[in-house]
């Protein structure tokens, strides 16, 4: 794997030709830019992780240019380096201050050149860890238990993790859909890239702030870009709208994406994982979704069963369970008992995974000792109680995406509130990816730090 992709802005040829040849030479992939248009062409669209900026060019100054890329977003993905002849202590402040990495000196020290390059790379990858750290569970990043259907479902990931095609994953609600693909992820030769999500009811709404927009004035490069080398999940891939699918069919068939306000093609290398609650058949059988679009989509399917499926598992999935929330969250040890464990496996699960995960957190919560038979019987009565609706507050004056929205707001201010504005901990109690929650929040106007 290449150590990442390096641009190079300057205006003198032979400082770009000679850096060229140093950087390739140590495995970047390299890109040069005369000037600060092609500059802006080249990181709006080829997402570099590393910008040697030269101070003094022609049409444009770095500084100035600097400052184009903190407007974009661009030092999010990408470390900075400025250079100049003609620097000054001032200048190299005024640079670290905004936001670049550092700040070399002409003529360039080859040993300063590569060993600078080498940590600012470092940096990124601290710096991106930190920006997408979240609660994980413990290393198991498989799917957990003994039954025949879970071995072979682990085989499946193992298997599939080695090649790079899109893969279709059926699941009902709390199966674990997104885990499975983040397994795959993980496993495979694109873990040191991006994983990137798109929640496909979200997709129209969003579009402009995934993809980027291209107007007269400017170019607003977009969050999809720097996916690039890395892996799509879209979630729901079911209630992908038309333009979507028209979309994904464009970037799975071509490779290649095209912003709004613009018809140029935009290159993105990304591998594809589509999740699904109820499957794609008959949507496609019925016209509601692609033909071609699915039946690519559908060459590798995998299905996850359901909890009630492979409740032999169940005794597994407690221990794993206790184990996370002893070391994340800072729970005391309770035993379930041989009874205790009985009774959950006779019972249906309608949430899955998710559900037996939330029922162990809250006896750990709310009680002590050992857990028996009596405890959980009680914990499912109330859980059922505490999940039933009271459909005479709905409000149905509004269309149903209106109420949805406000539903979404709602659950998501109360959620802020209970966590403190802690957006991570919203994230991981919503069983939303944190990506997903910051485009919702400020498409509903929600301040997490001020939820109303």
């Amino acid at each position: 794997m290449k150590p990442g992709k390096l641009l190079i802005v300057d205006d003198e040829k032979d400082i770009r030709s000679l850096m060229q040849e140093i950087f390739s030479e140590e495995g970047y992939e390299v890109m040069v830019a005369a000037n600060g248009q092609q500059a802006q062409d080249i990181w709006r669209n080829k997402a570099p992780d590393l910008i040697f900026l030269d101070i003094w060019m022609p049409d444009i100054d770095g500084i100035s240019l600097l400052k184009e890329m903190i407007a974009e977003n661009v030092l999010d993905h990408s470390s900075v380096i400025m250079m100049s002849g003609h620097g000054t202590i001032e200048t190299a402040i005024e640079a670290t201050k905004l936001g670049a990495y550092d700040f070399l000196e002409k003529p360039l020290s080859l040993a300063k050149l590569l060993i600078t390059a080498e940590r600012a790379m470092e940096h990124l990858h601290l710096h991106s860890e930190n920006r997408h750290l979240k609660q994980k569970l413990p290393d198991q990043i498989l799917p957990i238990g003994k039954s025949k259907l879970i071995v072979e479902l682990r085989d499946s990931i193992n298997r599939l993790a080695k090649y790079s095609m899109p893969i279709l994953v059926k699941g009902e609600p709390g199966t674990g859909k997104h885990r499975l693909a983040e397994a795959i992820h993980k496993l495979g030769e694109r873990k040191e890239q991006p994983l990137f999500e798109i929640h496909a009811p979200d997709f129209d709404e969003q579009e402009e702030l995934i993809l980027g927009l291209e107007t007269e004035q400017n170019t607003f490069p977009g969050e999809l870009i720097h996916a690039s080398g890395g892996t799509l999940i879209i979630s729901d891939i079911e209630q992908l709208s038309t333009k979507g699918q028209n979309f994904l069919s464009q970037l799975l068939f071509d490779g290649s994406f095209v912003r709004p306000g613009s018809n140029k093609k935009i290159a993105l290398d990304v591998r594809i994982i589509a999740l699904t609650k109820i499957g794609l058949d008959d949507l496609a059988h019925s016209g509601h979704f692609r033909k071609d679009l699915f039946q690519r989509l559908n060459v590798m399917p995998l299905e996850i069963p359901s909890l009630r499926q492979h409740t032999e598992d169940i005794p597994d999935l407690i221990d794993y369970f206790l184990d996370y929330f002893l070391m994340h969250e800072g729970l005391e040890y309770r035993e379930f008992n041989v009874g205790a464990k009985n009774v959950l496996r006779q019972y249906s699960w309608p949430g899955n995974y998710r559900e037996l995960q939330n029922l162990v957190q809250r006896l750990l919560i709310l009680g002590e000792g050992e857990v028996n038979d009596d405890e959980i019987r009680r914990a499912l009565e109330n859980t059922k109680n505490a999940d039933t609706v009271s459909f005479s507050s709905i409000n149905t004056s509004v269309n149903l995406k209106q109420a949805k929205e406000q539903f979404e707001a709602a659950y998501l201010s109360q959620l802020l509130r209970e966590t403190g504005g802690n957006v991570t901990e919203t994230a991981r109690l919503s069983g939303v990816e944190r990506t997903n929650l910051y485009r919702k929040l400020k498409a509903l106007k929600i301040d997490p730090k001020n939820p109303k």
